[in-house]
């Protein structure tokens, strides 16, 4: 059976290595075919920042502020994400819902529900950040 520490550690690289694909393709490293990627070069690096802020959240263990304020940052790039999803991502990138709504109304449904999650990241985040400037642990 492994060691817990051994399992984090494991974890943690898995989610850096994932991490650094986007961000690999954000910032050029890896050529990709015009029109293959659908969102702002910004958010599919904020996407590979997610995994290795996680990947570092998992190496730190829960019980440390610094966890704390990088949870805080996690939902605050996950609120961020959300919220150009609901606000200016293209109408044709969103599929299925509910089958007896038209189109245009699945659409307006996705993006209030893009737009709430995205809220509820922010919210998350002020808690997060809240946690990790207390002065009692």
């Amino acid at each position: 059976m492994q060691h817990p520490e051994r399992s984090r550690l494991v974890l943690g690289l898995l989610c850096v290595v994932l991490g650094a694909l986007p961000l690999s393709i954000a910032l050029g490293f890896i050529p990709i075919v015009e029109g293959q990627v659908h969102a702002p070069m910004w958010v599919v690096a904020l996407s590979g920042i997610i995994f290795v802020i996680a990947g570092c959240m998992i190496f730190l263990g829960s019980q440390s502020r610094a966890n704390d304020f990088l949870a805080g940052v996690l939902c605050l790039l996950f609120g961020a994400v959300g919220t150009w999803v609901s606000l200016f991502s293209p109408s044709d990138g969103f599929s299925g819902g509910v089958p007896l709504l038209p189109n245009a109304a699945n659409v307006t449904l996705a993006r209030w529900l893009f737009g709430g999650g995205a809220l509820i990241c922010f919210a998350l985040s002020v808690y997060a950040f809240r946690r990790a400037t207390q002065s009692s642990r």
